[in-house]
């Protein structure tokens, strides 16, 4: 029995020997990525402009309009238009935008109808229509 613990103990401290040799060689390697990350567009230019106007038969229209471009040549320009008709008792806004990406420009018009709370009378829920078109594209 002696001779088989002195075996397996013989056995043993050669197996761990060999580990320990084995774990005294590593090999490593090494990766370096590089990203790009772009950069966000910088507005360049803005311009606003508002106006307003009243009418001789009380119809009243107020306009206000914002424009900007970048620095890759993109270009919104923004207009919303209120109108009210005191005798028709309903307010009308446009709202109307032009963007202009990658030389193609597109055009969102929203409409919204909506009539003044009345007391006595139901709210009339406001009617909404957006359109959606291309101006022009390059060429």
């Amino acid at each position: 029995m002696t001779r088989f613990l002195m075996a397996g103990a013989a056995a043993f401290g050669l197996m761990t020997g060999a580990a320990m040799a084995q774990s005294g060689t590593s090999t490593s390697t090494s990766e370096t990525t590089t990203t790009i990350t772009p950069s966000a567009p910088v507005t360049v230019s803005t311009s606003t402009t508002t106006g307003h106007a009243t009418e001789a038969d009380g119809d009243r229209t107020a306009t206000g309009g914002v424009g900007y471009r970048d620095n890759n040549g993109n270009d919104t320009k923004t207009t919303i238009t209120n109108k009210t008709y005191p005798l028709a008792n309903i307010i009308t806004s446009v709202k109307k935008e032009q963007q202009t990406v990658n030389g193609v420009t597109s055009e969102t018009v929203t409409t919204t109808q909506t009539y003044p709370p009345v007391v006595g009378r139901p709210d009339v829920p406001p009617v909404v229509t957006t359109e959606t078109h291309i101006v022009s594209g390059s060429k």
